[in-house]
């Protein structure tokens, strides 16, 4: 499966609706991250692994689940 279409619209969610970290990324709370691209990423967890083997994102932990993860930080790399 190609996921580079659903990574570029995560990519985009991160940089429309996160803000800018005191390192000078972008970055946004997973439960925010999670409401803004619920009509548009079927399978966020699946494209947030992804993401993070390609070094595009970086968060704590392997896999994110709400409510728990709400307020983990998914940080854009690029």
């Amino acid at each position: 499966m190609d996921t580079s279409h659903e990574i570029e619209v995560l990519k985009k969610a991160i940089k429309d609706h996160g803000s800018v970290n005191s390192d000078g990324k972008s970055s946004i709370a997973y439960g925010v991250l999670f409401k803004k691209t619920e009509d548009t990423l079927e399978a966020l967890n699946g494209t947030l692994r992804s993401a993070k083997r390609k070094k595009q994102v970086t968060f704590e932990g392997e896999l994110l689940m709400m409510p728990r993860d709400k307020e983990v930080q998914v940080i854009l790399l690029e």
